[in-house]
């Protein structure tokens, strides 16, 4: 699983990616986003360049639950900006870190001052458990731990007895665990 956090982010980058300018309405992007079947639009400025993003969350927290009219609503007044990008060379694991501290799912990233694409943390995240080394089930024993050595017995007499066997001698504790 380590390698894959020491891997460029350039492996994990989608490239189907949707822009819309920032005078569209929010209900554009909607339709955008239903036709393509993708949950963010990367929001540019007039000459193309990116300055923004709005996911399907920021619809729905920023613009439905709001009360506000998703035809008269631009782009430029709900998306989140600025634009947090990254390079892709930059490792997987840091991009992770950098999501982590930002609050946020996905960052575009930036070559040559053009946008290639985002990456979308629950994407790498996926393949991170995908290529995880599964462990067998861990069967938990029944009974009664002893707190001194670990070992299990399947009553509290049987615990008793060993205890006082093993870690006290001459059956102190044997009455005690009759009631």
């Amino acid at each position: 699983m380590g390698e894959i956090l020491d891997e460029p982010v350039r492996k994990y980058v989608i490239r189907d990616i949707v822009k819309l300018r920032e005078d569209a309405s929010v209900r554009d992007a909607a339709e955008a986003m239903k036709e393509r079947s993708v949950e963010s639009i990367i929001i540019v400025d007039d000459e193309g360049d990116p300055v923004g993003i709005i996911t399907e969350r920021d619809i729905l927290y920023r613009v439905v639950a709001e009360g506000r009219d998703p035809s008269s609503t631009r782009l430029k007044d709900v998306a989140s900006k600025p634009l947090v990008t990254v390079k892709p060379e930059l490792t997987v694991g840091e991009a992770i870190a950098l999501m982590i501290r930002k609050n946020i799912r996905r960052v575009p990233v930036i070559e040559g001052g053009r946008l290639i694409g985002v990456v979308v943390m629950r994407e790498v995240i996926g393949d991170l458990v995908k290529k995880a080394t599964p462990l067998p089930d861990v069967e938990v024993p029944e009974g009664v731990r002893c707190p001194f050595c670990g070992s299990i017995f399947r009553t509290r007499e049987e615990l008793s007895k060993h205890i006082d066997r093993v870690h006290i001698g001459g059956g102190v504790l044997e009455g005690a665990a009759k009631h």
